[in-house]
């Protein structure tokens, strides 16, 4: 009996003990799972928090950039203090610091975000400093050919930069540039490029589209030649019985805005000093006041000015001959025309110099349009002076500047810019290859580009150096 209960008891202390073992195990795994869910709730918490003070950091350097482009030199900084959630609070110091030893000037931003507990202490740090230069010269006034949508050119010369924000369409030309970008922002297939003499100066010509990035035929292309990036090991430029100097696989360039012109401030001018028109009848009538035949041919040359034509129909369009027959030729020397619709002309046209502002010393552009355009185009042989502008040529539509003469050469020249919301379109459109007409050049102008004003530049002023984290 007594060993029966000797064996009892020892089972029952046996069991015990295993429980007590059980018990320990499920209590270290416990602990263990508790203690990998509490650090990784800590880590969560961690990333977030450093996403956090990340983003506030960035949003102080935006607010500087901000101020910086509409103070010039003037903003040097600031502490923001903004709740990170109902515990949290963010603070930002931003300080401005400008180097006048460089040209151009530069700006140094240093923003310092941090993320502190209820009780103060400081749970994350984030530091990021931005250098900008500020130069004079904002991002569009490095190109002689701007436009918002296509360029199309047909049978021309450009010496000087080129950029649209969606497609070329070049023919029978030749470019000597440091920098052609096409972004391929729109809705077309492929950049194109026939018969065409390009030299690169030193840039790269980045040839983007949403489909294939460029068709290249019997053309020659000094330097580097950029497209997007290949499908399945195939280039998405595709060339033939042409030469190129390299080519690279590389992203898109950054896509430019048209400044704004402001073109109210300009209107009151032109009220103050009697060069404003109602209507395009009254400015006609004017100009027939300065009116010079020779040899059948009507020269208006009336005085230097800024000529606002307040016009309600679509477009005007100014005479290409006079109430006689003769043909008219404008030289609008020293004078901005600013046409509230659209400006067509096919009579020759002179313009020797834009309008220079006596207040500022500085020039306003040649001729400047509302969105409906502006169309130049002589197809009379007997002009020889062809159509000839110096200055920028600026409109929220589409610019056209061509003759459509097929047998005969017409000149048409731009030295400055053309700056374009929509398309560019120069040139000549004749399909006459033996006679291709229009010999249409343009070349940049610093001097005059640099020297223009009545635009808002604000958001194109500066360029970005660099963009580092400190920690």
């Amino acid at each position: 009996m007594k060993l029966h209960q000797l064996k009892e008891d020892k089972k029952g202390q046996a069991a015990l003990i295993s429980v007590i073992i059980l018990s320990a195990i499920l209590l270290a795994t416990i602990t263990t799972i508790s203690s990998i869910a509490v650090n990784e709730y800590v880590l969560s918490s961690n990333d977030i928090l450093s996403g956090q003070v990340k983003y506030f950091a960035e949003s102080g350097i935006e607010n500087a950039l901000l101020q910086i482009g509409e103070s010039s030199t003037s903003y040097t900084g600031g502490s923001f203090v903004s709740p990170i959630n109902t515990t949290l609070n963010g603070t930002d110091n931003v300080t401005v610091s400008y180097n006048t030893g460089v040209t151009p000037n530069q700006a140094t931003i240093t923003s310092d975000a941090t993320i502190t507990s209820p009780s103060g202490s400081i749970l994350t740090t984030k530091t990021i400093q931005v250098v900008v230069s500020l130069g004079q010269n904002p991002a569009i006034y490095n190109y002689g050919m701007f436009a918002n949508n296509s360029i199309y050119g047909n049978y021309f010369q450009d010496q000087g930069n080129i950029q649209t924000n969606n497609l070329l369409y070049l023919t029978n030309g030749s470019i000597t540039a440091q920098a052609i970008n096409a972004i391929g922002n729109g809705s077309g297939f492929a950049n194109y490029l026939n018969n065409m003499t390009i030299s690169n100066t030193g840039g790269v010509i980045n040839l983007n589209s949403n489909y294939i990035s460029c068709f290249i035929y019997n053309s020659s292309i000094s330097g580097e030649l950029g497209y997007g990036e290949s499908v399945f090991g195939i280039p998405l430029c595709l060339i033939s019985d042409s030469t190129i100097g390299s080519e690279a696989q590389i992203s898109p360039a950054p896509q430019i805005s048209l400044p704004t012109f402001d073109t109210s401030a300009w209107i009151s001018y032109a009220q103050t000093n009697g060069t404003y028109f109602s209507n395009s009848t009254a400015f006609y009538a004017y100009l027939e006041n300065y009116s010079s035949v020779s040899g059948g041919i009507d020269t208006i040359s009336p005085p230097a000015g800024v000529y606002y034509i307040d016009a309600n129909a679509n477009q005007e369009t100014l005479p290409s001959t006079d109430s006689s027959g003769n043909l008219i030729t404008y030289n609008f020397s020293g004078s901005t025309i600013i046409m509230k619709v659209a400006l067509n002309t096919n009579a020759g046209w002179i313009q020797t110099s834009p309008f220079k502002d006596p207040a500022t010393g500085k020039y306003l552009p040649a001729i400047i349009t509302g969105k409906q355009g502006i169309n130049l185009s002589n197809a009379n042989t007997q002009i020889p002076s062809g159509i000839s502008i110096t200055g920028i040529v600026y409109s929220p539509g589409t610019i056209q500047i061509a003759g459509y003469q097929p047998s005969t050469s017409i000149n048409a020249s731009v030295n400055g810019a053309i700056w374009a919301g929509n398309q560019i379109q120069i040139g000549n459109n004749s399909s006459n290859v033996e006679n291709p007409g229009t010999n249409c050049s343009i070349t940049i102008n610093s001097s005059i580009i640099t020297n223009t004003e009545g635009f808002n530049l604000e958001n194109t002023k500066m360029s970005i150096i660099s963009w580092q984290s400190l920690n």
